[in-house]
């Protein structure tokens, strides 16, 4: 089974003229959380960027299916409308907001 971490580079809306998209940042497998790159655009400005943790307790064994990406869109979104960070987590994060998306 192939997986690759999903990129979130298509604006998804958060109302009020504001959207955001996600990078891969990395895997914590022992306490099973990925961190996510977040950037929140107003039009065609950035007024935000920082880190997300997604606990993946509820994903299973199986990332591979289309249920996995959806939730974890979801999620993501959840924190990218707070408009704030939800981890301490601050690794590399200038670096990733403007290089490619890493495979792990």
């Amino acid at each position: 089974m192939s997986f690759s971490w999903p990129v979130f580079s298509d604006p998804a809306p958060l109302g009020g003229g504001r959207t955001w998209t996600a990078v891969y940042e990395s895997y914590d497998q022992r306490n099973d959380d990925c961190y996510y790159a977040v950037t929140v655009h107003e039009g065609d400005r950035v007024v935000g960027r920082f880190m997300v943790q997604v606990g993946l307790w509820w994903a299973g064994d199986d990332w591979t299916g289309p249920g996995f990406v959806e939730r974890l869109a979801k999620e993501l979104g959840k924190v990218a409308a707070t408009g704030h960070t939800n981890t301490t987590y601050t690794e590399s994060l200038a670096s990733r907001m403007s290089s490619t998306p890493r495979k792990d």
